[in-house]
């Protein structure tokens, strides 16, 4: 962990957050810039996608991390490997919350503020989401550089057979075995 001491506030996305000067280091992390810049604030407001972020406190709060949650969900094939209780489930999909995007600004790294914000975010669907809404897992297409990333947060790949064929397969984490703060 670097040694200098950072300040930083972990909260939604306001619309006077700014948003530019994130930088992600490599140009294949592009797309995570732009989805902040371009469309993050406007999803947000419009219930299409719900992003959480490390801000710098002051005038106008800079975001330096962030993470976009959206509704998702695991298709079923023939059977559900991954879910070990005797539920008679009869849909094609069951319910679950998506990781949709997650970046730290490169200067940054080494905080574990990745950790923090998936953490945050288990814990703010365990305790907001399903006491009110059925939601059973969170999931992420997971890229190959953030599989060991989301290994260590707990999460696991859906062992499918589609989901061995894909470019970014399905990782998951099931809920009911997040502890209840």
């Amino acid at each position: 962990m670097p040694d200098e001491p950072i300040r930083l506030e972990l909260r939604e996305l306001r619309p006077d957050d700014v948003v530019t000067g994130l930088s992600l280091g490599e140009a294949k992390f592009n797309p995570l810039k732009t989805f902040l810049q371009r469309d993050a604030k406007g999803f947000h407001a419009n219930d299409l996608g719900k992003t959480y972020g490390w801000l710098e406190p002051g005038g106008r709060p800079r975001v330096r991390g962030y993470i976009t949650l959206v509704c998702g969900e695991i298709a079923v094939e023939d059977e559900a490997p991954f879910i070990e209780d005797d539920v008679n489930f009869r849909y094609a999909s069951f319910p679950a919350i998506k990781i949709a995007r997650l970046a730290i600004d490169r200067r940054l790294r080494g905080y574990n503020l990745g950790r923090m914000l998936v953490e945050f975010s288990l814990g703010l669907i365990k305790e907001q989401i399903c006491p009110r809404v059925g939601c059973r897992f969170v999931v992420v297409d997971a890229k190959t550089d953030s599989v060991e990333f989301y290994r260590r947060q707990g999460f696991t790949f859906l062992e499918t057979e589609a989901n061995r064929k894909r470019s970014e397969p399905i990782m998951f984490v099931d809920l009911r075995k997040i502890p209840t703060a």
